[in-house]
């Protein structure tokens, strides 16, 4: 019987407990790499989270950029001068009137489309309403009435920025 212990159940339980290190140390691998995995994935996570934020940022400088602009103000007023054949009638096809502005195309291509609202720095806010003549860019011309107020406002540089209401 001590010969079966010794030679049978003695190298039994060394095996048993070798195959349980071995498996312990494996199961110690696993949880290795699955601990590195999740730093790999918080860190993947951070820098996702950043970069997003710094694309936002820079979205936002963007769109700033054409929301707020340094425009040629000028005024009109609905002659066929200064307008084409029927000068009540503007680009938007609606009726001019006081509030309103005509953009140059660049601007409208830019989003200051008809409908929209822009507040001109110390004149207030207006609609846009109508479009200027191609030759023209970064300006908007406001309506007014009467033709020697349009003329005694002239040409004034002023900042222009497109609003959200």
């Amino acid at each position: 019987m001590q010969i079966f212990i010794k030679f049978v159940c003695i190298p039994l339980l060394v095996a048993g407990v070798l195959l349980q290190a071995v498996r312990l140390e494996a199961k110690d691998q696993r949880i290795d790499i699955l601990e590195r995995d999740l730093r790999l994935a918080e860190f993947q996570a951070r820098s996702a989270h950043q970069t997003l934020a710094v694309t936002q940022a820079l979205q936002k400088r963007i769109l700033e950029g054409k929301r707020v602009k340094t425009v040629t103000v000028t005024a009109y007023n609905p002659t066929e001068g200064q307008c084409d054949a029927d000068p009540l009638v503007a680009a938007s096809m609606r009726r001019v009137r006081t509030g309103t502005i005509a953009v140059s195309r660049d601007l409208f291509d830019q989003g200051w489309v008809f409908g929209k609202k822009v507040r001109i720095a110390g004149l207030g806010i207006f609609e846009v309403n109508d479009l200027m003549n191609k030759r023209f860019s970064s300006s908007v011309d406001v309506f007014m009435w009467d033709e020697g107020e349009a003329r005694a406002f002239g040409r004034r540089k002023a900042r222009a920025a497109l609003l959200d209401i």
